[in-house]
């Protein structure tokens, strides 16, 4: 028998690795250790020598019985006509190159609806914000125009009433549609403070010009907000910043590894929390509120990249981030010292996070949509998209990630492959719907018209 790894497993390190979404049960184990003897021995494989199976060693029996090592590679589709759907979403084997679908067509996302249907968010989930009269501000948010926060910031300022801080990065690629609705609300909701700071032209070529370098792309936000607003959020000592991201976008972060299944638990949670402010009583510190040590972890990672407990669970997209910030250290070290300083004293925010999922009867999106027309003058997106909707350079994110996904170079699954179909699992559109934007997104051979505008940054 002539042996090759399968298609989408490739060896790395210590480990095989799988770049893909395996069926169920093994969705979430997607790395496999090695003995030193079986990497020898796979190296040399090239499906051309001949191996008698009643000889084989023991550790590629073992991997040949696992279907990693086979005879006949299966082919991966070349255009999403090609490509195997799941049966009840939009998932697919050319968007996210190595799915599995079970017997029935049906992919892991879908097979693990019912279970995952509780998780929410690894940060402290507070759908009612308390006032905080003696603060200049009740919360702070990042604002960028688009569907998601736009529906944040109503929910705060309008249902909730509060004191509202909109913090809006003003990035070079901010859509038509998105600075259109920034007008808008600012004409319609005068209870709420805006503020917008681009980041300098000599910081933003620095960072930018890192990120493509790491993953060929420039899309790193919301992360370049935090060097820009978190010293004043510190100054000010604002007591919250509320992210507010729809359930799909949530749970994407479970399947592509880049947070333990674990975090998402109330009381794990709250058993770290515990942890982090008992090494801080010990040191003469007050203890932080529930959003605040976890703000305090994202921003230290963000600073001075991953360390601890951290360290062991690999997350590529937050090391990208923190190395771009390396290069741009006029604004790095005002930002380390605001860290820093927030831990003296305990003046962070706490950042909590507001499933949209729970204001209304769900998070769909053509209601949303109509809403924030309606109360905001919220400006659609030209081409309808749902998912991103502020950035005109959301293609070139895709086509990035899903081109190094592919090419088995990063093993971040694209985002909005994930997203998409998460999103039908959650109602928020259907499976017709999300297959069209599909369609129109990145994913793919062909390199955005927009690539061009993202490269001149």
């Amino acid at each position: 028998m002539r042996l090759t790894l399968q298609t989408r497993w490739k060896v790395a390190g210590r480990h095989l690795v799988y770049f893909g979404l395996p069926a169920k049960p093994g969705s979430f184990r997607r790395r496999r250790w090695i003995s030193k003897r079986c990497r020898a021995l796979l190296s040399a494989l090239d499906g051309t020598q001949d191996w008698d199976p009643d000889q084989l060693p023991r550790s590629l029996w073992r991997l040949v019985r696992d279907g990693i090592l086979v005879e006949q590679p299966k082919p991966l589709p070349a255009s999403l006509e090609e490509a195997e759907f799941c049966q009840s979403c939009c998932a697919n084997t050319y968007t996210i190159p190595g799915l599995e679908l079970d017997g029935q067509g049906i992919c892991p996302i879908c097979r693990r609806r019912e279970q995952l249907k509780n998780i929410r968010n690894i940060l402290p989930l507070r759908n009612r914000i308390p006032a905080s009269p003696e603060a200049e501000f009740d919360v702070a948010v990042f604002y960028t125009g688009g569907k998601d926060s736009s529906y944040l910031l109503w929910h705060l300022a309008c249902r909730q009433k509060l004191r509202v801080l909109a913090l809006t990065w003003q990035v070079p690629f901010l859509s038509e549609s998105a600075s259109a609705s920034i007008r808008a609300a600012q004409s319609r909701l005068p209870n709420v403070t805006f503020w917008g700071k681009p980041l300098p032209d000599r910081a933003l070529s620095a960072i930018y010009g890192r990120a493509r370098a790491l993953q060929n792309s420039v899309c790193i936000c919301p992360y370049p907000a935090y060097l820009l607003f978190f010293p004043e959020l510190v100054r000010r000592r604002v007591p919250y910043l509320v992210l507010g991201n729809e359930p799909a976008q949530c749970k994407a972060l479970l399947f592509n590894q880049m947070a333990p299944a674990p975090a998402f638990r109330p009381w794990v949670q709250a058993l770290w929390r515990l942890g982090v402010n008992g090494k801080r009583l010990l040191t003469g510190r007050k203890p932080f509120r529930a959003g605040q040590a976890e703000l305090d972890q994202l921003m230290g990672m963000l600073a001075f990249g991953r360390n601890g407990l951290a360290a062991r669970f690999p997350n590529e997209f937050l090391d990208t981030v923190a190395e771009s910030f390396q290069a741009a250290p006029e604004l790095l070290a005002p930002f380390q010292e605001a860290v820093r300083l927030g831990r003296r004293t305990g003046a962070l925010p706490a950042l909590v996070h507001v499933d949209l999922g729970d204001l209304g009867e769900g998070y769909h999106w053509h209601s949303v949509k109509s809403l924030l027309e309606q109360e905001l003058g919220w400006v659609a997106p030209e081409g309808e998209r749902g998912l991103h909707t502020s950035c005109r350079i959301e293609r070139c994110k895709e086509h990035a990630q899903w081109t190094r996904f592919r090419d088995m170079k990063s093993t971040l699954i694209p985002f909005s492959a994930l997203e998409l179909s998460l999103a039908v699992n959650e109602g928020a559109l259907s499976r017709e719907e999300a297959i069209a934007e599909l369609r129109n997104s990145g994913m793919g051979d062909q390199c955005p018209a927009e690539w061009a505008l993202m490269e001149s940054s």
